[in-house]
């Protein structure tokens, strides 16, 4: 130790194969989520019922928080989603989309966390995920309450039946997501 400061190595510090690896990961995460809002914008399947695209939006997402190591893997996702959601092609007229729609990645992400070492951990999954979607009309109702703003599924069909359909189709695709990764992956491991 004389004071002097250190010359770091450029080479060591370089992008290496697990930063490549990683990198990937958070770019398959984010295009994850971007197909999730894409296809609740484009997929139109006219049954009247609030919440049906729980199913595919769920799966997406279950299905890539289970795919990744990353810790916080589905709010990664949900950059893709805050991303896409701005396009107004996509036709989102709620002012709160953005936000609604990231809630149900952060909601499995705790969920997650607090149960991936737990003997059920792909059936808690699926019920956060379930939780985690009907985040959706509950943050609508808050934000309902708080600004007079009424939305439309709520004069349309009340205030519980769209929380509970959100709940029953986010569970759904949780279930989905989580049958998909672990076929997948039985897959994968035979090969």
């Amino acid at each position: 130790m004389n004071g002097n400061v250190q010359q770091k190595s450029l080479s060591r510090g370089f992008l290496t194969n697990l930063t490549i690896e990683r990198l990937l990961e958070v770019l398959l995460l984010v295009l994850a989520g971007s197909l999730a809002i894409v296809l609740h914008a484009r997929l139109r399947i006219p049954m009247n019922i609030p919440g049906h695209h729980g199913i595919e939006f769920m799966t997406i997402i279950l299905a890539a928080r289970l795919s990744s190591k990353l810790k916080w893997a589905s709010s990664i996702s949900a950059i893709g989603i805050g991303i896409f959601i701005l396009f107004p092609i996509l036709g989102f007229k709620d002012p709160m989309s953005g936000f609604n729609y990231m809630l149900p990645c952060f909601a499995l992400d705790i969920v997650y966390n607090l149960t991936r070492n737990s003997k059920y951990a792909k059936l808690l999954l699926a019920i956060g995920a379930g939780l985690g979607y009907m985040m959706v009309p509950l943050s609508r109702l808050f934000f309902s309450l708080s600004t007079g703003y009424v939305f439309p599924s709520f004069i349309k069909h009340g205030f519980i039946t769209p929380v509970v359909s959100f709940f029953i189709f986010g569970l759904l695709g949780g279930l989905l997501g989580a049958g998909i990764y672990k076929l997948i992956r039985n897959v994968l491991n035979k090969l």
